[in-house]
């Protein structure tokens, strides 16, 4: 337990109002907890707030946990430490519309950046299965964007990280600048750290990014093309992001639509009577000639694999979804709880993997019709975004553990055959790290010995011991 004199000490330096205890407090991020956590959430108010912080904790050998989901694991709850919640970091410090490029801190949500956007005559990707509101977290985290058939991943240039010890780390060319003296910095310039991505905080805490906007166009429009299987679906989807006939792309089947548009079970399956097996999604902005050369260019490919157009409400309904990020919390209405499978691959190869993670699911007594799945291309065609979710009642022990169990089934299959997962965290981690060159471990391991040589940040998040 964190004593009172260090409570009172942190207290003086972002205000007692911001230091919250107990299980009421923790709640918001820890939806299943025991009698008494023993995390301290802080809530800094800017970066001089948290470096004080990090340097108190590095002083007193305090671990220093952050805030990386909208749901964690209850298990980080019981833990002794400092839990850093971004969300009173909330500030947007410019939204450059000449160089389309948006200044943000941690604590800004998809939802208000996309709001003020909007209002200067430019938007941001939003996420496809994001686990946290916070834009520079998702893009840091490498979420998959709807909108990457024709942009590269990350999506930020910039960020500004604390280490353990309150030092200031700056990333990219931003460090050339008064606004980006820093007292840790990365050598040669304009330039991206890869360490930091995905890393689960373990060597820094982002706090501040500069993320890419982009243009509203003269005209959108949206087409919707009905298939009965995967297969000629996700060609669809390869080929007008390969020929760059499309802004956003991607199929999907009926079960992870009819969750995806709804928010009530009923609501749920009574969409699923209006969705084919599988729906091809293409979206087109530009102006109006570009736009209905694009869509006639689709609709023909569309004919040549069996696709038939659909129209009418459902395009609504998707064209709405496609205005919001898609959180994966927002799919817990369902049963309860979600498990969720992703992973990149080539397209020949999606349908194969996509059949592996139902037939573990089915294994575990979920059918297959019930799994929800969706594919997404990424940097025109050059490889696929593979989701498979598995909907499971979190309150029933048994039921729990059949689906901790397809989930483990899904990936050892996947891993086996060499697909490609991006962020692994928990189990997942240990899955994909286990079968990795052993140099790699030890470079993670090295890093963190450098940047964090008391290692009290975000201690075994990533992987135990790292």
């Amino acid at each position: 337990m964190i004593s009172e004199g260090v409570i009172k000490d942190i207290a003086e330096i972002v205000g007692r109002e911001n230091i919250l205890q107990g299980k009421s407090a923790l709640q918001k991020y820890f939806p299943r907890l025991g009698d008494r956590p023993q995390l301290v959430m802080v809530r800094p108010r800017d970066e001089y707030d948290l470096s004080e912080v990090a340097v108190l904790a590095s002083e007193r050998k305090i671990p220093i946990y952050s805030v990386r989901r909208e749901h964690m694991d209850p298990a980080l709850a019981e833990k002794e430490g400092i839990l850093i919640d971004f969300s009173r970091m909330d500030s947007i410090k410019e939204i450059d519309r000449r160089n389309l490029m948006a200044h943000i801190y941690a604590g800004v949500t998809y939802e208000k950046l996309q709001e003020e956007c909007l209002k200067k005559d430019c938007k941001i990707l939003l996420p496809v299965a994001a686990a946290s509101r916070s834009v520079l977290r998702s893009y840091l985290d490498r979420d998959i964007l709807m909108g990457s058939g024709g942009y590269r991943a990350p999506n930020l240039s910039i960020f500004h990280a604390v280490l353990s010890d309150g030092r200031i780390w700056v990333s990219g060319s931003q460090q050339m600048t008064m606004e980006g003296i820093a007292d840790f910095r990365e050598d040669q310039g304009p330039q991206f750290s890869l360490f930091f991505g995905a890393s689960e905080d373990i060597y820094g805490l982002p706090f501040y990014g500069i993320v890419y906007t982009y243009p509203l166009r003269e005209v959108r429009r949206v087409q919707l093309f009905a298939f009965d299987d995967v297969a000629p679906a996700k060609q669809l989807i390869y080929k007008a992001s390969r020929e760059e006939h499309c802004f956003e792309a991607f199929a999907a089947n009926s079960r992870y639509l009819s969750v995806l548009c709804s928010s009530s079970p009923d609501g749920a399956e009574a969409l699923r009577e209006k969705l084919p097996p599988w729906l091809a999604v293409i979206t087109h902005e530009h102006h109006r000639e570009l736009v209905d050369m694009w869509a006639d260019f689709v609709s023909k490919d569309a004919a040549d694999l069996g696709g038939k157009p659909v129209e009418g409400e459902l395009v609504e309904i998707i064209d709405r979804q496609l205005q919001k990020p898609w959180y994966l919390f927002d799919r817990d209405y369902y049963r309860g709880g979600l498990k969720h499978v992703f992973h990149y691959d080539f397209f020949a190869r999606a349908p194969e993997l996509f059949s592996d993670a139902a037939a573990a699911a089915e294994k575990n007594g979920y059918p297959a019709s019930e799994v929800g799945q969706i594919i997404v291309p990424v940097y025109f065609g050059g490889a696929a975004y593979c989701e498979s979710d598995i909907y499971f009642n979190p309150d029933d022990e048994a039921e729990a553990a059949r689906a901790e169990k397809a989930y483990e089934d899904a990936y050892r299959v996947l891993l086996d055959k060499k697909t490609f997962v991006d962020k692994p965290v928990g189990k997942l981690a240990e899955m994909v790290y286990e079968r990795v060159d052993e140099g790699l471990i030890n470079v993670l391991k090295l890093f963190k010995r450098i940047v964090d040589p008391a290692g009290i940040l975000n201690p075994d998040q990533l992987l135990q011991g790292v």
